[in-house]
C-alpha cells in the first residue's frame, strides 16, 4: 500500500464511523434492525480501514486524523440534518480541532 494513500483511507475511516454516529442518533427516533445493521457494518468498515491506515502509519498519527475528520463530518451533518447550532465557542473549538489535526499531519 503506498503512503500516499494513508490520508485518504483515514479520511475513509472517519467518513464511515461519522455514518454510524449519524445513523446511531437517527436511531432514537426510528429503531430499527436495518439501522441497527448500518451501524454496525459502517463500525466494522471504518475499523477496518483504520487497521489499514495503522500497518503503515503511527498510531497517534491516524488517531488524531480520524477523529479531526469526524469533528468535521459530524458538525457538518449536525448542522444539515439535526438543525443543530454551535456557540462561537463550540466553532472555535472545531476551527481548533482542523488546526491540530492539519499541523499533525504537515
Amino acid at each position: 500500500m503506498s503512503t500516499s494513500m494513508i490520508p485518504l483511507i483515514a479520511l475513509g475511516s472517519a467518513g464511515l464511523y461519522s455514518v454510524a454516529m449519524i445513523a446511531m442518533k437517527f436511531w432514537w427516533k426510528l429503531p430499527g434492525v436495518g439501522l441497527g445493521l448500518l451501524i454496525v457494518a459502517t463500525l466494522l468498515a471504518g475499523a477496518t480501514l483504520e487497521l489499514a491506515a495503522l500497518r503503515e502509519e503511527r498510531l497517534g498519527i491516524i488517531y488524531t486524523g480520524i477523529l479531526g475528520a469526524e469533528v468535521v463530518l459530524i458538525a457538518i451533518a449536525s448542522f444539515f440534518l439535526f438543525g443543530e447550532n454551535f456557540s462561537y465557542r463550540e466553532a472555535a473549538g472545531i476551527g481548533l480541532v482542523i488546526l491540530g489535526t492539519a499541523l499533525a499531519w504537515a
